[in-house]
């Protein structure tokens, strides 16, 4: 069973109904539910991922005017899972991930930086968008008030327009300069680290772009290409594409000029995609064209004014 579905499990048969007669006052205010770090709240959790913090557990959500509350309910808590010794529940381990009673201000804080989430295309800009992928993972299980819940659908919801043409914007740049450009004039120069380094990069801006036509925050290296394989077109594509890329040599000239040729069809697919969903309208297949159409469309003076490869 996976780790999120043992801590709904938890939650709906043992905990929902301790909680109502132990905190009759408190519950209706509160929201409960399993988000944020943990391969379990992607549903990427397989049996390596049981060596430490696994288990089932879940977040218990507070307004900010019943943060004083958090201790007596932590403590409630840290018994319940005492009692459920036939469930492998979450034990603290060695790399120190607490879950626990969290005013739902402190939660979305202390990923993006603010108690409500980004507002201005500044803060959107701010916030590392593997932490957008830890805000909307995962699920609420219930929410009586439905403050958190009105938080994490905005955030669901993706970036503001401006924000998401100037990160496509950004990856299309960066897609031209490492598989278009950097990586041939590596291999010219004979730099195989530098040529692994350039196809590195490549690979993650990729894996980037594929989320972003998506509507979806990529989540952190690890993950990213799990999450790339769940994704709808360009996505299955792209994996297949990735995977041969990256079981590709610099051994032989030939090997060279297949490794080449893999980056260059990736981005011609994506500069197909952008054409297709009607965000570019150039027949080039250097995406740096691309980027500059996408910049060209940003009414925002801030994000106008920031570097093309920002973001």
């Amino acid at each position: 069973m996976k780790g999120l579905e043992l801590s709904r499990t938890l939650f709906r048969d043992r905990a929902e109904k301790e909680l109502k007669a132990r905190f009759p006052e408190l519950f209706g205010r509160l929201a409960f539910g399993l988000v944020g770090n943990g391969s379990e709240c992607f549903g990427f959790d397989d049996e390596i991922s049981r060596d430490h913090d696994w288990g089932a557990d879940f977040y218990i959500w507070l307004p900010d005017d019943l943060k004083g509350c958090a201790a007596e309910l932590d403590g409630w808590k840290a018994g319940l899972l005492e009692r459920c010794a036939d469930l492998p529940v979450r034990r603290p381990g060695r790399y120190g991930s607490v879950i626990g009673a969290v005013t739902v201000g402190d939660f979305y804080r202390q990923l993006t930086g603010s108690p409500a989430g980004p507002q201005s295309a500044r803060e959107w800009m701010s916030v590392p968008e593997s932490h957008l992928a830890l805000a909307v993972n995962g699920e609420v299980f219930l929410d009586n008030e439905g403050a958190f819940t009105a938080v994490r659908e905005r955030l669901a919801r993706h970036y503001p327009r401006d924000v998401f043409l100037q990160k496509l914007s950004a990856r299309c740049m960066l897609l031209a300069q490492t598989g278009q450009y950097n990586l041939r004039r590596c291999h010219q120069r004979g730099d195989t680290v530098a040529a692994a380094l350039t196809l590195a990069r490549f690979t993650e801006q990729a894996i980037w772009m594929a989320h972003l036509l998506n509507g979806r925050y990529m989540p952190y290296y690890k993950w990213a290409f799990r999450s790339l394989s769940e994704l709808p077109a360009p996505g299955p594509e792209l994996c297949a594409a990735l995977e041969r890329l990256a079981a590709s040599s610099c051994g032989t000239q030939e090997d060279i000029r297949r490794r080449e040729t893999a980056a260059e069809l990736i981005c011609r697919r994506f500069a197909d995609e952008l054409r297709v969903r009607g965000l570019t309208t150039s027949r080039d297949p250097f995406l740096v064209a691309h980027a500059e159409q996408l910049r060209a469309a940003i009414e925002d003076p801030f994000l106008r004014s920031l570097p093309s490869q920002a973001g």
